[in-house]
């Protein structure tokens, strides 16, 4: 599913808090520049219709939590979990969004060069 999407995603952690949606704070599970995948651990009253505030206080950066407009483009509910995919709107955090995003861009580039080396164990050097 991710292969079809026109922004790259990427694994990450945040907690997303949005009380509209849902009494419990919920976990992100993956962020593109577009949107965004949370888990919440209880039923979630969503309306796609409707546009929610929601933040997300990121795990890898120790900032204020990011502030964001989004909507959500469809929602599942299976073991007692709610699964919902948001689209972001323009939102005051935006760029900051955008920052962090390039970060783990640059992240997996970095981590994709480091496994590109090969290491040789068998060699010893005298």
């Amino acid at each position: 599913m991710k292969k079809n999407r026109k922004a790259e995603r990427f694994d990450d952690f945040a907690r997303v808090i949005c009380s509209e949606l849902c009494i419990v704070s919920g976990v992100l599970t993956d962020i593109s520049e577009d949107g965004f995948k949370a888990e919440f651990n209880a039923p979630c009253n969503v309306d796609s219709e409707k546009e929610y505030s929601v933040q997300l206080r990121l795990s890898r950066v120790n900032a204020e939590p990011l502030e964001l407009l989004v909507r959500p483009m469809w929602s599942k509910f299976s073991d007692g979990k709610t699964s919902i995919g948001f689209y972001i709107l323009h939102s005051k955090d935006t760029s900051r969004l955008e920052k962090y995003i390039k970060m783990l861009k640059d992240d997996k580039i970095s981590e994709n060069e480091r496994n590109i080396i090969s290491y040789d164990t068998e060699s010893l050097f005298i």
